[in-house]
């Protein structure tokens, strides 16, 4: 059995008549509408992973400072210092929540349970997370466009 491909059409189908022209022009109608078809399954395909991501970055969480510095205090500009030093603040005894983070950044709202000074030296501390640290990921994702 010979199976063909819609570009294959047997001589008999086309016309006599048909100019080179209009068969190249088929053709390249035939390869849009196949592009087409392929960027609509991709979008179709990307949106949940979107939808995943705004979830996502509203669960997320941030440690301050990172776990390997748990043992250490945040400064009022945001800096990691030594228990204990002066103008300074005990870290959060949990990782801080991405909507909690995300609402304090935009509204100016206080971490539940820590003062408005604690949450200014929190936020600068998240402020300079860089790629590679623990919560970085989830900063980023809270000021991408779209997440509000």
């Amino acid at each position: 059995m010979i199976m063909r491909t819609e570009d294959d059409q047997p001589e008999a189908e086309r016309p006599d008549d048909a100019a080179p022209e209009q068969a190249e022009t088929a053709q390249t109608r035939r390869a849009m509408l196949r592009i087409g078809a392929l960027g609509t399954a991709a979008v179709v395909t990307v949106r949940p992973g979107i939808a995943h991501a705004a979830v996502s970055a509203l669960t997320c969480q941030i440690p301050v400072p990172q776990s390997s510095q748990s043992n250490k205090w945040i400064k009022n500009n945001g800096d990691v210092v030594n228990p204990n030093t002066a103008n300074s603040y005990k870290p959060p005894s949990s990782p801080l929540k991405g909507e909690d983070v995300k609402n304090s950044l935009k509204y100016g709202t206080s971490y539940p349970g820590y003062s408005s000074q604690q949450t200014a030296a929190y936020n600068k501390y998240i402020k300079k997370l860089t790629i590679g640290k623990q919560g970085y990921t989830c900063y980023a994702s809270l000021q991408s466009p779209g997440r509000q």
